[in-house]
């Protein structure tokens, strides 16, 4: 049986056991409507008991692999099959009209009580792990041997049908009682016991001896007897829900309820068709049975549509009673955005290790390696692997079993059941996902690096290769002038010499340096003109106007030179007389402004002789801002030309 298919199963009980009412209200059992009650209600009773005790029986074997199912569980639920299979075929034959004390009756009531001889075998198996002292454990296991053999002749001297069924009856209960009141008295302790142990033990002893006081009399009225043989089922199914602790326990547990919550509504059912008050309506009408069955149609409808709204809200209730259950989805949730925040390995594992430990009220979890005593070969294939107690779930990264969740329960609460494992599972994904999202962060914030880093070594290769385009000009000039002036002045030539070598030397420590301040790129200008003044002799003056708060500004290094080398070129070299060469920076709106201004040649003997200057100035200022930088050319008022760089501020300087 499976979750999805355990709606429909609820519905199809109440179907099954609304025909039960149906063939007792219509007579087809050919008994009395008050016998007919009485027959319905018992038809109910160990129906439940079957199908409950075959779900646990089927559960059991299923997870009989799994550390945490004990065999006393298949024990108990044979036991309970037994017992319901028996008495609802006594029942059935009963009903179909064959006498109490025939063979096949007494045979039926044999197979009955015998599953409930043998029950405080399967009781005392699970209490014996509660035996702490020698004399317990000792005790403990020779009361269970002496419980199989009781069990054993009870059994026998059913199924022999020579002893009236009555005095077996008496007898089944004697011994179950005597037993489990032994088997308490020896192991359990209120200090030593887990009150999810003591306490329906405690129950189930007392319902024992009220049991056993009821059938104890030879002349015991009927009645009685049968309200001992429903306490006993009561007593069964009670012990069902507070010892099936085994990795399906919970699964178990939903579909008992659900099984108990359509034997209500089926009871229910039967109860109102088969009072007197509904008889009586129905004859009084034209055509009862029309009026019948459209009152018990409508009666399963409307049950059948109410259970779909119960069925969930009861089996949550349950499941925190019983397995003190956290609200799983909500844990869930809350690690998702607790994990989102979080960006270092430790502190994930962390979190998950508190979201399992904490909700679950383990004893401990932990985030283990794979390297961390080796892995089983079932845990790196993925599965869920249990092992002395404790329970490995594999965490995959990348699709690889990388680390595993352990938790381990702890004496302090029962074993893990599958929604709890389930959970665990879910945690153990979310872990992975984290891991595989973290790794694709940093996977982007290196490619990203890397791209940087890419582009900034593009940038400076094109930033030399522009550079090296001004040299040769700029030396071409300068090797010019030396060598005018060795012939005319040798000793101004020997400056000349020495200045051009200091102006090199500012263009060797500065080739690797995309950038420069303004107070390097002045001194530099400053020397440079220094070797343009020996050309130009008295014709040239020049004006350097620069913000003192602005000396420590980043700008392009060698931007200025081939501007003022085109301004000396083309602007004041071919004009007769003295010429004024100004240069400036000053701060706007974010940006600084370099100007190089001269009263030269005007605008329109320069526009198509600025050469490489200029054209490499814009290009350089594009490789460093993009759009941000812009180069600009036009008349002066007065004559002559301006230049003006715009570039942002705020850049840094690399040493």
């Amino acid at each position: 049986m499976t979750p999805a298919l355990s709606g429909d199963f609820s519905a199809l009980v109440v179907l099954y056991w609304t025909r039960a009412a149906v063939a007792a209200i219509l007579g087809e059992l050919h008994v009395t409507v008050t016998a007919s009650s009485g027959l319905t209600a018992d038809l109910i009773h160990f129906t439940t008991s079957l199908l409950i005790t075959t779900v646990l029986l089927v559960l059991t074997l299923r997870a009989a692999r799994l550390p945490g199912t004990p065999v006393a569980n298949i024990l108990f639920a044979a036991c309970g099959i037994l017992w319901s299979a028996g008495g609802l075929t006594a029942i059935l034959m009963l009903a179909a009209g064959m006498d109490r004390h025939s063979r096949e009756v007494l045979l039926a009531q044999a197979l009955q009580y015998s599953g409930a001889a043998v029950f405080p075998v399967a009781i005392l198996m699970v209490w014996r792990p509660f035996a702490a002292l020698p004399w317990q454990k000792t005790a403990s296991r020779a009361l269970q041997i002496c419980a199989g053999f009781s069990a054993a002749a009870i059994a026998a001297m059913l199924w022999s049908l020579a002893f009236p069924i009555k005095a077996m009856v008496r007898a089944t209960a004697l011994n179950d009682g005597i037993a489990l009141v032994l088997g308490a008295a020896i192991v359990l302790r209120r200090r030593s016991t887990p009150r999810a142990v003591y306490f329906p033990s405690m129950f189930i002893v007392a319902a024992l001896g009220i049991v056993a006081l009821m059938m104890l009399p030879r002349e015991s009225h009927g009645l009685l007897l049968g309200v001992a043989a429903h306490f006993i089922l009561l007593m069964v199914l009670c012990t069902f829900l507070l010892f099936a602790r085994f990795r399906l326990a919970d699964r178990f547990i939903r579909y008992a309820v659900r099984i108990l919550l359509a034997a209500l509504w089926a009871g229910f059912l039967a109860a109102i068709t088969t009072a007197p008050t509904t008889w009586e309506v129905v004859h009084q009408a034209r055509f009862p049975a029309a009026i019948h069955g459209f009152m018990l149609v409508l009666s399963v409808n409307a049950l059948l549509f109410s259970i779909a709204f119960v069925d969930e809200r009861v089996g949550k209730q349950v499941n925190r009673w019983l397995f003190r259950a956290p609200d799983y989805r909500a844990e869930t949730r809350a690690l998702a955005a607790r994990l989102r925040d979080l960006h270092d390995e430790r502190e994930i594992a962390g979190a998950v290790e508190d979201a399992a430990r904490r909700p679950l009220e383990l004893s401990e979890a932990r985030v283990i390696p794979a390297g961390y005593g080796g892995f089983p070969a079932a845990l790196i294939e993925g599965e869920t692997v249990e092992r002395a107690g404790e329970v490995l779930v594999p965490i995959a990264t990348s699709g690889h079993v990388t680390h595993a969740l352990l938790a381990v329960p702890g004496p302090a609460r029962p074993g893990l059941v599958s929604n709890d494992v389930d959970y665990l599972r879910a945690i153990a994904a979310l872990h992975g996902n984290r891991i595989d999202a973290l790794a694709r962060e940093r996977d982007a914030i290196e490619r990203q690096s890397r791209e940087a880093l890419l582009v900034q070594q593009v940038t400076e290769a094109e930033l030399r290769a522009l550079r090296a385009q001004v040299n040769p000009h700029f030396l071409f000039n300068s090797l010019n002038t030396v060598a005018d002036l060795i012939v005319r002045d040798p000793g101004r030539a020997e400056t000349m010499t020495l200045r051009l070598a200091s102006v090199f030397r500012h263009v060797l420590a500065h080739s690797s340096r995309p950038l420069t301040t303004i107070r390097d790129e002045i001194e530099f200008l400053r020397a440079y003109l220094y070797i343009e003044e020996a050309r130009f002799g008295d014709r040239l003056r020049v004006e350097i106007a620069v913000d003192p708060a602005l000396a420590g500004e980043a700008v392009p290094s060698l931007i200025l030179q081939p501007l003022v080398e085109n301004a000396l070129k083309h602007g004041l070299g071919p004009k007769p007389g003295p010429g004024h060469l100004t240069i400036s920076v000053s701060a706007e709106d974010g940006f600084l402004q370099l100007r190089v201004e001269d009263d030269g040649m005007g605008l329109g003997e320069r526009r198509e002789s600025q050469g490489v200057g200029l054209v490499n100035v814009a290009e350089r200022l594009a490789t460093l801002y993009q759009d941000r930088a812009s180069v600009s050319l036009e008349a002066r008022e007065g004559g002559g030309c301006r230049v003006t760089v715009r570039i942002p501020r705020g850049q840094a300087v690399t040493e």
